[in-house]
């Protein structure tokens, strides 16, 4: 009696490992179209995978680094009242994955690059940006060239108006990733 059921529970362990590890594959293969769908500049359809990828593994930086990503591109090719709405899911998933990896260089640079970018009313900001920066390794993320990217941005006062020219310069299409 007592052999069946450890066989019971092993088997059972299993079938529970084999639906993790399926879970992992589906994650993995909803990443892998997000970002071919990301690298073809159709932001929007990589963030539809990427958000499916989310809910076979909701905690994962990675995934929550590429939607935020996809979001802040898609905010840049949209109009004004798609643009906030992006940029608002953008700050969010870029903010989660900081949280969840805070030591990744490269995430809290995206992070930066999106409160400089971005106006206040966006989600971004530079005094948002300076706090971040604090946080950042000075080695791993040129700090002088994010202190003179901050700086400029001061300068400029990259405020609403600002946004709005930008904007207005890329909705003729996805063109303006292509060329500088």
């Amino acid at each position: 009696m007592r052999y069946w059921s450890v066989i019971l529970l092993a088997s059972a362990a299993v079938g529970s490992a084999a639906s993790i590890s399926g879970s992992a594959d589906i994650a993995a293969q909803w990443s892998a179209d997000g970002r071919f769908h990301f690298f073809a500049c159709e932001f929007k359809e990589a963030a539809r995978a990427f958000e499916n990828a989310l809910t076979e593994q909701p905690d994962s930086a990675v995934l929550h680094y590429w939607l935020g990503k996809s979001y802040g591109r898609l905010a840049d090719v949209s109009g004004p009242l798609a643009a906030r709405k992006n940029a608002r899911k953008a700050q969010t998933h870029l903010e989660r994955a900081v949280k969840l990896a805070p030591k990744d260089g490269e995430y809290l640079q995206e992070l930066f690059d999106f409160y400089v970018d971005s106006p206040e009313w966006f989600g971004g900001g530079l005094g948002k940006a300076a706090a971040l920066l604090e946080r950042m390794n000075p080695q791993e993320c040129n700090a002088e060239i994010r202190l003179q990217q901050l700086a400029d941005s001061r300068k400029e006062h990259r405020g609403v108006g600002w946004w709005m020219r930008c904007a207005v310069l890329r909705t003729s299409g996805t063109i303006g990733y292509l060329v500088p």
